[in-house]
């Protein structure tokens, strides 16, 4: 199923997964995608509730908003497999590029936790994209930079500064 008001082209997509166990969580999650829904720079393309249990499988819960995002093109990305070859515990995506990128979504949430994962599409690139590929540059890689990763590195910069 492919979300409504899709068209044209489409803009990198992030797959994130956050821990939504704490009280209010759910909460916060579905006030935050009616915010992000008002955005043009991106855009939630689906959501998908999942809980890991101690056996290690990842159950499917009922969706936050299913009638904006029903976690179906989650599923189908990341929980099943369109081969038919893996279980499910073992089900994985790729992250900048594959192979050593790969992760496994079993091991990103932890025994007896609740996750929303979302794909979240930044539109804000298409135009650079564009106007790349318009003069035949090549994107030679892309990565996400971890929050903790950048603080430490603005402080590392600071100290070296002061």
């Amino acid at each position: 199923m492919r979300p409504s008001g899709w068209g044209g082209d489409l803009g990198p997509v992030q797959v994130v997964l956050i821990g939504i166990d704490p009280p209010g969580a759910d909460q916060m999650l579905a006030a935050e995608l009616q915010d992000l829904g008002t955005q043009d720079a991106i855009r939630v393309l689906d959501v998908l509730r999942v809980q890991r249990g101690n056996d290690d499988e990842v159950r499917r819960l009922d969706p936050l908003d299913p009638d904006g995002h029903p976690g179906t093109l989650v599923e189908a990305l990341l929980v099943v497999d369109p081969n038919g070859r893996e279980p499910a515990g073992e089900r994985r995506t790729a992250e900048a590029g594959g192979g050593e990128g790969e992760w496994f979504l079993a091991d990103r949430v932890p025994r007896g936790a609740t996750a929303a994962i979302l794909l979240i599409e930044h539109r804000w690139a298409i135009p650079l994209r564009e106007a790349a590929s318009k003069y035949e540059a090549e994107v030679f890689g892309d990565a996400w930079v971890h929050p903790r990763d950048l603080d430490a590195a603005r402080r590392a910069v600071e100290a070296g500064a002061g």
